[in-house]
């Protein structure tokens, strides 16, 4: 296969994939600044006015912070929303940004979130103040479509073995599975 022909297909996926990587960080920081906080916690993006209800250590040593709505909120129930496990989000309070974590788990009543890079993070998070956690753009998948492009892109000459899928969409020819031990009778009996 032409080393030329796998280069240009996978210069071309890297570009789409920046573009794509782009438009996604352009819109979360679009509306971070165009969208009211109501309306994005409508949208079930923003969760607002929680408070920590307890910290501790996880694995690794990041620090595991459970959130619940405000206690002197009339319904102790997260509003409805987007957040699954593995949602990058970021922790702010009245003002900045102080954070940024992995969710790693959330029911109705609570949200746990898991913070790895600042452990003076524990220290400055008040139990009576309000905080807010707003869903960001996801670098994981970004990264796991990034990496093996990356490595195709820089392998020299020929695609090792066993990558036989990827050769052939370069060369614009289709992928079959295994024909079925039917079609091989047929054939064989011919």
């Amino acid at each position: 296969m032409a080393s030329a022909a796998v280069e240009s297909f996978v210069t071309k996926q890297l570009d789409l994939l920046e573009l794509e990587r782009g438009a996604e960080v352009e819109e979360r920081r679009s509306w971070q600044e165009n969208v009211s906080l109501k309306e994005l916690q409508s949208r079930g993006v923003c969760l607002l006015k929680l408070q920590v209800s307890s910290q501790r250590t996880g694995l690794y040593g990041r620090l595991l912070v459970t959130f619940e709505p405000r206690r002197c909120a009339s319904a102790p129930v997260l509003p409805s929303n987007s957040f699954t496990s593995g949602d990058i989000v970021g922790l702010y309070d009245e003002g900045s940004q102080l954070a940024t974590g992995v969710l790693t788990r959330i029911t109705q009543k609570l949200v746990t979130v898991a913070f790895d890079e600042c452990h003076d993070l524990q220290l400055s998070l008040d139990r009576e103040r309000s905080y807010r956690l707003l869903k960001l753009a996801n670098d994981i998948t970004y990264k796991r479509l990034k990496n093996p492009a990356d490595l195709l892109q820089h392998l020299p000459g020929r695609l090792p073995e066993g990558s036989r899928p990827v050769r052939a969409v370069p060369e614009g020819a289709r992928h079959h599975p295994r024909p079925s031990r039917h079609r091989e009778d047929h054939h064989c009996g011919r």
